[in-house]
């Protein structure tokens, strides 16, 4: 019989409905990473600046906590690398483009938060062999490594925000297009610039991501809910 013994149908059903479901996960996934992210630089904010022994006295004070911080992030990445992985799979446009632009961003960020854990650890201990140097040269590293990130995260912003358009949310997806140009702009400016607004900027440029990471997770949240529970996996959004 074509299609199919009648016998198979229901353990087909079963897996769709299983797959339907780890989907969901991975969609709601992008606002764990949002709320996770959050939660993480609101327990550990950073030092004030990066002279070296701001630094050093920073991590002596807290240096637990940034290891706490450290552990919530990398929780953050498994989500958004889920998240970027069901988004990519459930759109026809661009999908290629928003798994490889999410898959730097979370590279780049991870070897941020690993330099900063390193001071953690570092300088929670009683004593260290750093000097100021040190701690102002490793904390860059990670501030360097997150200037390189806005680029990715233009990346990904644009190839999310195409996406959605093309499914005919025009609303969601143009502010996505408008957020991507924000976000390529702010890429060379924040490694161009040296003031402490331009730091301030790119905070509100970050916390944008993160809220179109959220928006976008709850719209691809409902397209997948709205599917029907026998769909294959393969079924495209756009």
């Amino acid at each position: 019989m074509a299609g199919g013994s009648p016998v198979d149908w229901p353990c087909c059903v079963i897996q769709y409905r299983w797959v339907a479901r780890l989907r969901l996960v991975g969609a709601a996934a992008g606002a764990g990473f949002a709320i996770l992210v959050v939660v993480a630089f609101a327990i550990a904010s950073g030092p004030s600046s990066a002279s070296g022994r701001v630094v050093a006295d920073y991590y002596s004070t807290h240096g637990t906590t940034a290891l706490w911080q450290a552990s919530l992030f990398g929780f953050a990445v498994i989500c958004f690398l889920w998240f970027a992985g069901v988004f990519s799979e459930a759109t026809t446009v661009l999908g290629p483009v928003v798994l490889a632009s999410a898959s730097v961003t979370a590279a780049l960020y991870l070897v941020a938060i690993g330099a900063w854990e390193s001071l953690g650890e570092i300088y929670r201990a009683s004593s260290t062999d750093l000097d100021d140097g040190d701690a102002h040269a490793l904390y860059d590293v990670g501030v360097g490594s997150t200037h390189l990130a806005n680029f990715s995260v233009a990346a990904f912003v644009g190839a999310t925000a195409f996406a959605v358009l093309a499914t005919g949310q025009h609303v969601l997806g143009l502010l996505g297009v408008v957020l991507a140009g924000v976000q390529l702009v702010n890429a060379p400016f924040q490694i161009a610039a040296t003031s402490h607004w331009s730091d301030v900027v790119g905070f509100v440029v970050f916390i944008c991501f993160l809220a179109w990471v959220f928006a976008t997770s709850v719209w691809l949240f409902r397209v997948i809910r709205r599917a029907p529970a026998n769909a294959p996996a393969g079924r495209r959004a756009g």
